[in-house]
């Protein structure tokens, strides 16, 4: 999904006041894609130069249909092998390939 129309991301941000990570990933994930999680599991934690994320994975229903909401521009599905020829920050592909080496492998 893409915030400025440039930039590959992936959903997220901070929890409210009383939210747990794994109830503010299903909340962010729904806001910013209109796909409510089947199930959600803290995969990893990654630190970066100045955040610490908290990565997680969710289930989906197989017609699962993302709708680009609130501050995202645009979005798709994009298949692994393509994931090298988007735009994304250094933070973002760290994340993405230490979830391919941990969780998927």
């Amino acid at each position: 999904m893409s915030k400025d129309g440039v930039r590959w991301a992936l959903p997220g941000g901070r929890p409210d006041k009383q939210e747990s990570l794994a109830e503010a990933a299903r909340r962010e994930l729904r806001e910013e894609t209109a796909i409510d999680a089947k199930s959600i599991v803290n995969a990893f934690q990654f630190i970066g130069a100045t955040t610490v994320h908290h990565v997680f994975a969710a289930t989906v229903g197989k017609s699962a249909t993302a709708k680009p909401r609130n501050e995202i521009k645009h979005l798709q599905w994009t298949p692994r092998e393509q994931l090298d020829d988007l735009s994304a920050s250094p933070t973002t592909r760290a994340i993405v390939s230490q979830y391919f080496l941990c969780v998927v492998s």
